[in-house]
Parts: C-alpha cells; structure tokens; sequence
C-alpha cells in the first residue's frame, strides 16, 4: 500500500483549502449585500465549488489504492 499519497494529500489540501476560504472572504466583500437571494446563490456556489476538485482528488487515491 502506498499510504504516501494520502500524507501528500492532508498535507496539500489543508494549506489550499486555507487559501480558498481566505480568497473567498475577500471577494465576498465586495459582491456580497446587495440582494439577499443573490448572496444565498453566491454562498451555495462558493460552497459547492470545491466539491469538484476534492472529488478529482479521492478518485486519484483510490484509483492508485486499487494497485
């Protein structure tokens, strides 16, 4: 088992998921308050955004797990 690239992982997202929100927060600042169900559609797309690259991630750990 190759349990390195799991370390790689915890060790890669943490820092960018810190980056992510950070940046996030900055934009909000700006585009943020103007219309309630604006925000809500920004909050939502904000929060499900990072759903896509995290999957390309755990696919890439199981399909090496698999090996």
């Amino acid at each position: 088992m190759k349990r390195w690239r799991h370390f790689i992982v915890v060790i890669g997202v943490i820092p960018l998921l810190i980056l992510y929100i950070a940046f996030f927060m900055y934009v909000f600042e700006f585009i943020t308050g103007y219309f309630w169900l604006f925000d809500w559609i920004i909050y939502i797309l904000a929060g499900l955004l990072w759903l896509y690259p995290s999957a390309r991630v755990i696919k890439w750990l199981a399909d090496h797990e698999a090996h």
